[in-house]
């Protein structure tokens, strides 16, 4: 990456990060509350209490010289009801104050905030910020059942009861998907209780996703399972209030977290499906999580009827959060994703935004509001979806949207170091310094211009991530064809809808085996590529 591309990327971050400053607090006469001065640096669990440190490089105006801490709900946006404590004012201030982990006062989803006293009226003068370590209450930390990075999306229907073609295939993940809605609903059967209260989840879905996670547990297979979030005729509270208005129009919805209802079962439902996924209880481990589908095509699979990208990032940021927090309390060492899809720079519509810029707005207020390790969940389908020869592009528009350069309109796994360099990027780095992990969680290729077309292009994607560090796995779209898929031009399955095994089916078993390099060698061949190794863009 050239030094031009690497100072506009940091630029464009920092401006993010500074238009959220400004956006969170527009409300508020920051000079004259004293925001800016005093800033909330950490907030992390230390055994069951909650450490705060604050710094002020001045001091604000104050009547009494104190600082008031103040936790908040999400959906809360100034403190709200008594102090949770109350400390003089001094450059550096340390509160503590307890988690109340899984009970009525549970603070592990609350953000923190100070606040002092004006003219006999209590103003924010820091800003709000939530706790970053929630792994560190995790009942469990379990190993990764399996290192490779071969993987495949499950077909229900294939899953353990005698049929052992994922084992065949050598399969090392697999990707599912659980809806929220399907668990909250139903006969309420499964009793949890969360903070003080009792849920009922249902046992009938819940039995079906039991058997996929024991099974691929069983198996070794590590498990990614995506969280969507469809509507539900009387679970209206499960999603957003600006989704409401696109009922119908939608597979998916933002999640709620901006009314207390729908808040409460997004925590108890997550923490329900983490604790009993963690691997301690018998019900198998999923490792990975990723929350929504390609969230920055909103209007297609994270409806919300919010505009304002950074708004949105804010709403979508606030449901990861919980997620998150509610995933690492229970599993510490789970990764838990956004989602993408392909459309890096490139926009197409009003209810579209590109993924580079999502990734941008997130990362800015997840940032000022207490920076986590969240990781990238990204689909580098081709362009278009339906060309699986990429290596003759269909036309020079289609050539002209997958290149070599960080601003390029699309990704694809002919330039899928491009997302990797960009988050080598100073300003994208997690925690610790460390490029946060990149999981290829969904990516095909159709078989309509011939088998054999397919069976390379398969090849060609799992060396790609092979010659790749930062790739923690490839998940293949899919086990078999999916008729409504077939129906579009996108017959991306190893398996015929008919039950014929494709070529792809021979050379997805085969190229990681003894006998892998004949496969790269025939894949290489059929694509004219003479120099594998240069086309590998290794990272």
């Amino acid at each position: 990456m050239n030094k031009r591309a690497i100072k506009s990327l940091f630029v464009g971050a920092l401006t993010f990060f500074l238009v959220t400053l400004v956006f969170l607090f527009d409300s508020i006469d920051l000079k004259a509350a004293g925001c800016g001065v005093v800033s909330i640096t950490s907030v992390t669990i230390n055994g069951g209490n909650v450490n705060i440190a604050v710094a002020a490089s001045d001091l604000p105006d104050s009547d009494d010289g104190v600082f008031y801490l103040f936790a908040e709900k999400v959906y809360q946006n100034e403190p709200t009801g008594s102090a949770l404590a109350a400390l003089p004012m001094a450059a550096n201030v340390a509160f503590q104050v307890p988690l109340g982990f899984n009970t009525a006062q549970n603070r592990l989803y609350d953000k923190f905030q100070v606040a002092v006293l004006q003219g006999g009226r209590l103003v924010p003068v820091s800003n709000a910020r939530y706790i970053t370590n929630p792994e560190a209450i995790a009942s469990a930390a379990p190993k990764a059942k399996n290192g490779g990075k071969k993987g495949i999306i499950l077909d229900s229907a294939k899953i353990g009861n005698g049929n052992n073609e994922v084992v065949d295939l050598g399969v090392q993940q697999a990707a599912y998907n659980i809806n929220l809605e399907d668990v909250v609903g139903g006969d309420g059967a499964i009793k949890f209780d969360y903070n003080g209260k009792s849920y009922g989840f249902d046992s009938v879905h819940m039995s079906q996703y039991d058997h996929c996670v024991r099974t691929t547990s069983s198996q070794g297979i590590g498990l990614t399972m995506v969280l969507l979030n469809p509507y539900s005729k009387g679970e209206e509270f499960m999603i957003s209030p600006t989704s409401r208005g696109g009922i119908g129009k939608c597979s998916y919805y933002m999640m709620n977290t901006s009314e207390e209802k729908g808040l409460e079962y997004l925590e108890a439902v997550v923490s329900f499906l983490a604790e009993r996924y963690n691997g301690q209880n018998g019900y198998g481990q999923i490792e990975n999580w990723v929350i929504g589908n390609e969230i920055n095509a909103k209007n297609a699979w994270n409806y919300s009827s919010v505009a304002d990208e950074l708004s949105y990032a804010q709403l979508y940021a606030d449901s990861l959060r919980v997620c998150y927090n509610a995933i690492k309390s229970k599993n510490a060492t789970a990764t838990v994703c956004i989602s993408l899809d392909q459309n890096w720079t490139k926009v197409h519509n009003t209810g579209y935004y590109s993924a580079r810029s999502m990734i941008e707005a997130i990362n800015a207020v997840v940032i000022n509001q207490g920076n986590f390790d969240w990781a990238v969940a990204e689909h580098p389908y081709n362009y278009p979806m339906i060309w699986t020869s990429f290596w003759t592009p269909k036309d020079a528009e289609c050539a002209s949207m997958i290149q070599h350069s960080i601003d390029t309109p699309y990704l694809s796994m002919e330039n899928i170091e491009q997302l990797t360099d960009y988050l080598m990027l100073p300003a994208m780095r997690n925690t610790k310094g460390a490029v946060r992990p990149v999981l290829l969680t969904e990516i095909g290729y159709s078989s309509t211009q011939g088998d054999e077309a397919q069976a390379s292009a398969i090849v060609y994607a799992y060396q790609r991530v092979m010659n790749n560090k930062y790739i923690k796995m490839i998940i293949f779209n899919r086990q078999t064809d999916f008729p409504l898929e077939v129906s579009d031009g996108l017959s991306v399955g190893l398996t015929a809808m008919d039950g014929r095994r494709k070529l792809a089916y021979e050379y997805f078993k085969n190229m990681n085996g003894a006998s892998s390099g004949t496969y790269v060698q025939r894949a290489a061949s059929y694509m004219g590529i003479a120099d594998w190794n240069g086309a590998m863009n290794a990272r």
